[in-house]
């Protein structure tokens, strides 16, 4: 089935007159449409993140929704990123007692993604071309796959579909285990040098830049993180021990100062760790490790006054 202009205009739940004047509007629309923030990457550059508003983000989820309901991509086994009942911890958990733990990273994943490549995507998922071209104009901005929208993280799944396949086949054909979450590959087993040369040729001739800075071989008996989780241990992943310690910390201040006391004068209010955050932090500490996690869950929600929700879940 192909989709038409007036197909795309039911699934963004507007009419076809208001979709092609987002469309058309989004180019300058920074400020009215979206608001484009930047932040530092921890070991250097600069992250865009944009955030959508009214009416594009309803379009924009709207457009996820049909996306997903019509696309016909069917995310591998080893992919873990946006992917629904799998997690950063289900991603962890095949790469446990490794000998060694091969981490790769993509340059500017979701940027190197440009409209060209979507277009060829959504018209093998069957847009007609100017349903096709009024799509990019409204899941891109300036003609790249943005952080933020409600739909890159399908769109980009669906681009690295290929890539996916032929990574797989290649850590099969070499005994090892691979997982992706986003824009995090991990590679454990026997891992070689060999290997990573051989990974990162296969990146290349798919068109993907490997962030050398951050591609790391984690050996047995030395610290082995997978999407910050400790997988040394066959049992499970676990949360770092400095993660433990300062919610630990955080407790203890908190109960024995109070939490306004906490916020004012041990540092609380300058990482903003107001009460969702908190409990954001403690569900997931449970979810991997129930018995530290419950009890810290318990605690805050106890301690911590309701009304204090000026953060949204910030897990680690």
């Amino acid at each position: 089935m192909e989709f038409s202009i007036n197909n795309l205009a039911e699934q963004a739940g507007v009419s076809v007159e208001n979709l092609e004047w987002l469309s058309s509007s989004l180019p300058t629309g920074a400020g009215r449409l979206y608001v484009r923030r930047t932040n530092r990457k921890k070991h250097g550059g600069i992250r865009e993140v944009f955030e959508p508003k009214f009416p594009f983000d309803v379009v924009s989820k709207n457009l996820n929704r049909s996306f997903t309901g019509l696309f016909s991509y069917e995310a591998p086994g080893h992919v873990h990123g946006f992917v629904r009942g799998r997690s950063t911890i289900s991603n962890a958990s095949q790469h446990l007692a490794k000998a060694c733990v091969l981490r790769m990273d993509l340059e500017d994943f979701f940027p190197s993604i440009d409209a060209a490549t979507i277009k060829a995507s959504l018209r093998e998922q069957g847009y007609e071309e100017k349903a096709a071209e009024v799509a990019v104009d409204l899941v891109t901005i300036g003609g790249k796959l943005p952080i933020g929208l409600s739909t890159s993280p399908l769109l980009s799944n669906l681009v690295f579909l290929s890539t996916d396949r032929s990574l797989a086949e290649y850590a099969q054909s070499e005994g090892l285990s691979f997982t992706r979450y986003v824009d995090d590959l991990t590679f454990s087993g026997d891992v070689t040098d060999r290997h990573s040369a051989d990974i990162a040729r296969i990146l290349d001739d798919a068109g993907w830049s490997v962030n050398s800075r951050k591609t790391a071989f984690m050996r047995r008996g030395g610290p082995q993180y997978v999407t910050g989780l400790y997988v040394g241990e066959s049992d499970g992943p676990r949360i770092p021990r400095t993660v433990k310690r300062k919610m630990r910390w955080i407790l203890h201040v908190i109960s024995k100062f109070g939490y306004d006391m906490y916020m004012a004068e041990f540092g609380g209010d300058d990482e903003g760790m107001h009460r969702r955050r908190l409990l954001g932090w403690a569900c997931y500490i449970a979810a991997v490790e129930p018995d530290v996690g419950f009890p810290l869950l318990r605690a805050f929600d106890e301690l911590v006054p309701e009304g204090d929700e000026e953060d949204l879940y910030d897990l680690p």
